[in-house]
């Protein structure tokens, strides 16, 4: 269960995962609502994590903790 921090470029959001030292561009969530924010989050190296739905998009930049997303291709 990795912390990962999230923050907003220019370019869409970004995510760092200081265990990795890795920055990846985040390709999808698949909850982007404005009542519900989370879900499988896809990264552009091609990895996915799970964040339980939250109530609302957090405040960038943030740091959240994440689950590897379950059934991967």
């Amino acid at each position: 269960m990795p912390n990962i921090m999230f923050r907003q470029q220019a370019d869409g959001l970004y995510c760092y995962i200081a265990k990795r030292d890795l920055e990846a561009k985040i390709t999808a969530i698949e909850f982007e609502q404005e009542d519900c924010w989370g879900g499988r989050i896809d990264l552009a190296d091609g990895q996915s994590f799970y964040l339980a739905p939250l109530a609302a998009m957090p405040s960038l930049p943030t740091t959240l903790r994440l689950t590897r997303a379950q059934g991967e291709d």
